[in-house]
């Protein structure tokens, strides 16, 4: 009997008083894409919370799937009045919700629009106030900046150079376009950079980090770890890389299939994993200049964070 008062004494169950003043409830909105297009969601309803819902919380829908394979509290720290739920969950949340938006990858001017937030208002901050306040409000772990403050000091990164070259997901898009991306122009922009000046290259590729440390060297070239290359067999052919399966007429729905096979490569072939992503944009935003990739908004979260980070945390200015 004294044993299982002992137990009761030592777990006990607390009923805690609810936080004091106005309830501000909350507002949900979703993004099942990848990494820099939900960022930009979520900073965007961030911020109608604050302005068009008098403080709302925002309630954050985000889903582990092919185009994001990990959560965002996984990479970031947590953010005040923001909370993150899924979609076998929500309709616990919907039913109580201010409004409830659909799944969204817009950029952060259109949903701004679309809700009626001025762009220039006397008193009200701009679009671009906007996206910077918002953003500032996303902080890496402690562990995954340590990593990044320890390899941008070894590698001296802000006197270096950055570029991002984005392939995988990017490549069944521009087939359809009749479009490729210019792979020459970043070998002529590494060609144009004095011999000495190393070049950080951001990219989800493992064909494309090869070609560049085969033609330079990883002295010239640098990355942050190598990413292992995807290896399909194919009516009895083996394939190194998606361009391979690609000039072998092989259908964008079969190349999806076929990288679904291996657990660490989602279905939209990018062959790195959201860590590594974040890491990569974050070194690169070190650097001291950068050079985008086309159509992504990867590329845009980099020239954000570069602005944020030397603005707010001093980056490279010993």
């Amino acid at each position: 009997m004294l044993f299982i008062l002992q137990i009761k004494a030592d777990n006990p169950t607390s009923i805690i008083k609810p936080h004091d003043g106005p309830d501000p409830g909350y507002i949900i909105a979703e993004s099942d894409t990848g990494l820099g297009n939900r960022l930009r969601v979520l900073a965007a309803y961030m911020h109608i919370g604050e302005a068009r819902f008098e403080g709302a919380h925002l309630a954050f829908i985000w889903d582990i799937n092919a185009a994001c394979p990990s959560h965002f509290l996984e990479i970031f720290q947590p953010i005040q009045n923001v909370m993150f739920a899924t979609n076998s969950s929500r309709y616990v949340l919907d039913k109580h919700a201010k409004i409830v938006y659909e799944n969204s990858n817009a950029i952060l001017e259109w949903i701004l629009r679309m809700n009626h937030i001025p762009r220039n208002k006397f008193g009200q901050p701009t679009w671009g106030q906007i996206e910077y306040n918002q953003y500032k409000k996303f902080r890496p772990t402690p562990k995954i900046m340590s990593r990044i403050t320890d390899f941008v000091t070894k590698f001296n990164i802000c006197n270096s150079n950055a570029m991002h070259i984005r392939m995988t997901d990017l490549a069944a898009d521009m087939k359809k376009k009749k479009k490729h991306v210019n792979l020459q122009a970043y070998f002529d922009h590494v060609d144009s950079l004095p011999a000495a000046e190393t070049v950080y290259l951001m990219t989800d590729n493992a064909e494309t980090q090869k070609k560049f440390i085969d033609k330079y060297g990883n002295k010239k070239i640098l990355v942050y770890e190598n990413i292992s290359p995807i290896l399909s067999t194919l009516d009895g052919k083996t394939f190194n890389s998606v361009s391979e399966l690609m000039a072998e007429g092989t259908t964008d729905e079969t190349i999806a299939t076929m990288t679904k096979s291996d657990t660490n490569i989602p279905s939209d072939i990018r062959h790195t994993t959201l860590e590594h992503t974040l890491i990569d944009v974050l070194i690169a935003a070190h650097a001291k200049e950068f050079k985008p990739a086309i159509y992504s908004s990867l590329s845009d979260v980099v020239k954000i964070f570069k602005n944020i980070g030397r603005n707010e945390f001093g980056w490279c200015k010993s």
